[in-house]
């Protein structure tokens, strides 16, 4: 009777182990069809805000050297000074409506925090290109707010960028068509 018992036992331990292996198995599988249902490429987004259009400067403020002309106007300068972006990622910048550069651009989307603790920089970026090729030190960081494009190294935790060599921050306001 006790080897009867013990072979119950051994079966019933075995058919137990049968089922966990099963049941292993099956969430197992379970997980990785999910995964592999969810690792489905989506397109990249490039969140950066649209800047397509026609930007005319309404003035830069530069943090070095501080003076009585600071922020410098295109009236103080007597300069008016245009920035056009187009849909084809072409772009040009006049001055007193004489192309002094052109070239394509890229536009990017980046965030940093300069320390523990610190609040976060959201920023967009316009990488600039002459025949293909990267301009040295063409980046210009940017935030739009309502019809005012607004450049700033400061965003991209620089000291400078492409049209503000020195520092300081640069204001264009969209031109209506």
């Amino acid at each position: 009777m006790k080897l009867k018992l013990l072979t119950y036992y051994t079966e019933y331990q075995h058919n137990d182990k049968i089922i966990i292996l099963f049941q292993q198995t099956l969430f197992t599988s379970i997980i990785l069809l999910s995964i592999a249902y969810r690792c489905e490429k989506e397109p990249i987004v490039n969140p950066a805000k649209d800047i397509i259009g026609k930007w005319d400067w309404i003035y830069t403020f530069y943090t070095m050297p501080l003076s009585d002309s600071n922020p410098l106007t295109p009236e103080y300068l007597g300069i008016r000074e245009i920035l056009v972006f187009n849909p084809d990622h072409s772009w040009y910048k006049t001055l007193n409506n004489i192309k002094v550069d052109s070239g394509t651009f890229l536009t990017g989307h980046g965030h940093y925090t300069p320390y523990p603790g610190a609040g976060t920089f959201i920023y967009d970026s316009i990488s600039y290109y002459q025949n293909g090729i990267p301009i040295y030190g063409g980046v210009d960081y940017y935030n739009i707010y309502h019809d005012t494009l607004h450049f700033t190294p400061y965003y991209g935790a620089k000291f400078s960028s492409y049209t503000l060599p020195n520092n300081g921050a640069k204001y264009w306001k969209k031109l209506i068509e």
